[in-house]
């Protein structure tokens, strides 16, 4: 049935790819104007929760890749926001970008649930959820003063246990204060709503019967978290190619996701930093 639906929308849409206009809005994203970037590799290092809700915290460092052909842009996670791409890694394409509306479809890979840093073992109840195919449908609208709004649904295209989730997002370029004049760079802030089905809930923030250190349970649909970040990046060398970035954001759990009963705090952080290099 997802499988279905998700068809169906990108039928109910591909028609309007071909309608181009030339009085687009002002994209929120300063990486949306980079026309001419092709391709983006870097390394970035992050710290944050070991999973939704924990105490525990874990910082790694990892490479990443993104290439923009055209309309197409592919990326592992982390590295889309560079090329214009804000949301999760994978591949995407526009199929309208018309007076501000944009309308995006794409493909990721999610690996599931894989709990490496558990160094306590706490987590070790919860079982493995397999990998799977996503889809994305992402519709934006830009508003005034650099900033935008966007809808996304992202359904499990497989089967697996996925289940499907949904989110709405604010983002706003910020103007920089003169205290920060030195630094440079574009500072920008965003927060988003998320929600997911109860196929979703029930595999990542449900306990099976028979676990040893939780109570079972069974959430239903509903809220998933709500989430506050503040991003920046500077551009430097001769041709402006090098860019640093780095972020930092805030999550609060709500409905089924807040009373898991593996979570220790509803309010989490976490902060990323990264070099990387564009052509």
């Amino acid at each position: 049935m997802t499988i279905r639906l998700f068809a169906v929308c990108l039928a109910a849409t591909g028609v309007l790819g071909t309608a181009q206009a030339a009085d687009r809005g002002k994209p929120a994203d300063e990486a949306a104007m980079l026309d001419d970037v092709r391709y983006v590799v870097g390394l970035t290092s992050a710290n944050g929760p070991v999973y939704w809700g924990q105490d525990e915290r874990s910082t790694g460092l990892r490479p990443f890749v993104a290439l923009r052909w055209g309309k197409l842009r592919i990326s592992n996670s982390g590295a889309g926001g560079l090329i214009g791409e804000t949301n999760a890694g994978g591949a995407s394409t526009d199929l309208l970008d018309r007076s501000g509306w944009r309308l995006r479809a794409g493909l990721r890979i999610d690996r599931g649930r894989r709990i490496k840093d558990d160094s306590a073992g706490r987590l070790d109840d919860l079982p493995r959820i397999r990998s799977t195919l996503r889809g994305r449908l992402v519709l934006s609208h830009a508003l005034p003063d650099n900033a935008s709004w966007s809808l996304s649904i992202v359904p499990d295209l497989l089967g697996r246990d996925g289940g499907t989730t949904a989110q709405l997002g604010l983002y706003k370029q910020l103007s920089r204060p003169d205290w920060l004049e030195g630094l440079g760079g574009q500072w920008s802030v965003g927060a988003d709503l998320a929600m997911g089905d109860r196929q979703y809930m029930r595999s990542y923030f449900g306990v099976p019967a028979g676990a040893r250190r939780f109570t079972p349970y069974d959430p239903g649909s509903g809220l998933r978290n709500l989430g506050v970040n503040l991003g920046w990046q500077r551009a430097f060398g001769n041709e402006q190619q090098w860019v640093l970035f780095g972020g930092t954001g805030a999550q609060h759990l709500l409905g089924p996701a807040a009373d898991a009963p593996f979570v220790q705090r509803k309010t989490t952080w976490a902060v990323n930093l990264g070099l990387a290099y564009r052509h």
